[in-house]
Protein backbone atom coordinates (compact mmCIF):
# COMPACT_ATOMS: atom_id res chain seq x y z
CA UNK A 1 0.00 0.00 0.00
CA UNK A 2 1.38 3.37 -1.07
CA UNK A 3 1.57 6.78 1.11
CA UNK A 4 -1.51 8.81 1.50
CA UNK A 5 -0.54 12.02 0.52
CA UNK A 6 -0.58 13.89 3.85
CA UNK A 7 -2.42 17.70 4.04
CA UNK A 8 -1.25 20.94 4.22
CA UNK A 9 -2.35 22.52 7.71
CA UNK A 10 -2.44 25.89 8.33
CA UNK A 11 -2.97 27.60 11.91
CA UNK A 12 -4.08 31.15 12.08
CA UNK A 13 -3.95 32.98 15.25
CA UNK A 14 -5.29 36.56 15.61
CA UNK A 15 -5.23 37.23 19.43
CA UNK A 16 -8.69 34.97 20.91
CA UNK A 17 -9.54 33.56 17.51
CA UNK A 18 -7.64 30.87 15.93
CA UNK A 19 -8.32 29.53 12.03
CA UNK A 20 -7.43 26.04 11.10
CA UNK A 21 -6.72 25.51 7.78
CA UNK A 22 -6.67 22.50 5.87
CA UNK A 23 -5.26 22.44 1.97
CA UNK A 24 -6.78 25.98 1.99
CA UNK A 25 -10.11 25.54 3.16
CA UNK A 26 -11.11 26.84 7.03
CA UNK A 27 -12.20 24.29 9.22
CA UNK A 28 -15.46 24.95 10.90
CA UNK A 29 -16.57 24.46 14.37
CA UNK A 30 -12.73 23.95 15.91
CA UNK A 31 -12.93 23.68 19.72
CA UNK A 32 -9.60 22.59 20.42
CA UNK A 33 -6.16 22.74 18.57
CA UNK A 34 -3.25 19.45 19.45
CA UNK A 35 0.20 19.79 18.03
CA UNK A 36 2.58 17.04 18.68
CA UNK A 37 5.99 16.18 16.61
CA UNK A 38 8.21 13.80 18.10
CA UNK A 39 11.18 12.27 16.45
CA UNK A 40 10.44 8.90 18.24
CA UNK A 41 6.58 8.64 16.63
CA UNK A 42 4.80 8.72 12.95
CA UNK A 43 8.03 8.64 11.37
CA UNK A 44 8.98 12.45 12.11
CA UNK A 45 5.21 13.90 10.83
CA UNK A 46 3.98 16.34 13.11
CA UNK A 47 0.59 15.73 13.89
CA UNK A 48 -2.83 18.12 14.39
CA UNK A 49 -5.63 17.30 16.34
CA UNK A 50 -8.90 18.77 16.41
CA UNK A 51 -11.37 18.64 18.56
CA UNK A 52 -15.17 19.90 16.78
CA UNK A 53 -18.29 20.94 17.52
CA UNK A 54 -21.02 18.97 15.31
CA UNK A 55 -24.65 18.97 15.28
CA UNK A 56 -24.73 15.91 13.28
CA UNK A 57 -22.60 13.09 13.29
CA UNK A 58 -22.94 10.19 10.46
CA UNK A 59 -20.59 7.54 10.51
CA UNK A 60 -20.35 5.42 7.17
CA UNK A 61 -19.26 1.95 8.64
CA UNK A 62 -21.13 -1.55 8.85
CA UNK A 63 -19.03 -1.71 12.50
CA UNK A 64 -20.49 0.08 14.89
CA UNK A 65 -17.80 1.22 18.04
CA UNK A 66 -18.75 1.16 21.61
CA UNK A 67 -20.27 4.51 22.52
CA UNK A 68 -20.34 6.26 25.49
CA UNK A 69 -22.69 5.65 28.25
CA UNK A 70 -24.91 8.99 28.04
CA UNK A 71 -25.36 7.25 24.26
CA UNK A 72 -27.10 4.05 25.00
CA UNK A 73 -30.63 4.94 25.74
CA UNK A 74 -30.64 5.88 21.88
CA UNK A 75 -29.31 2.76 20.60
CA UNK A 76 -30.37 -0.79 20.17
CA UNK A 77 -27.50 -3.40 19.41
CA UNK A 78 -28.86 -5.76 16.02
CA UNK A 79 -27.88 -8.70 17.85
CA UNK A 80 -30.33 -7.91 20.90
CA UNK A 81 -32.93 -7.36 17.81
CA UNK A 82 -32.23 -10.51 16.67
CA UNK A 83 -32.54 -11.98 20.11
CA UNK A 84 -35.97 -10.80 20.55
CA UNK A 85 -37.39 -11.57 17.32
CA UNK A 86 -37.95 -8.26 16.24
CA UNK A 87 -35.77 -8.79 13.22
CA UNK A 88 -34.35 -12.78 11.67
CA UNK A 89 -30.54 -12.92 10.80
CA UNK A 90 -32.00 -12.95 7.01
CA UNK A 91 -33.33 -9.85 7.43
CA UNK A 92 -30.44 -8.19 9.14
CA UNK A 93 -27.93 -9.35 6.78
CA UNK A 94 -30.00 -8.03 4.03
CA UNK A 95 -30.45 -4.53 5.65
CA UNK A 96 -26.72 -4.58 5.93
CA UNK A 97 -26.29 -5.07 2.16
CA UNK A 98 -28.71 -2.75 1.10
CA UNK A 99 -26.42 -0.41 3.61
CA UNK A 100 -29.61 0.66 5.45
CA UNK A 101 -28.22 -0.21 8.61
Amino acid sequence: MGKLPLPTIHIKNEGTLTKVFVDGKEVEGVVSITFSHSIYQNNHIPVVRLELMADKVHIGTHQVFDLPEIYHPFYVSSGKLVEAGVLTNDQLNDLLEKGLL
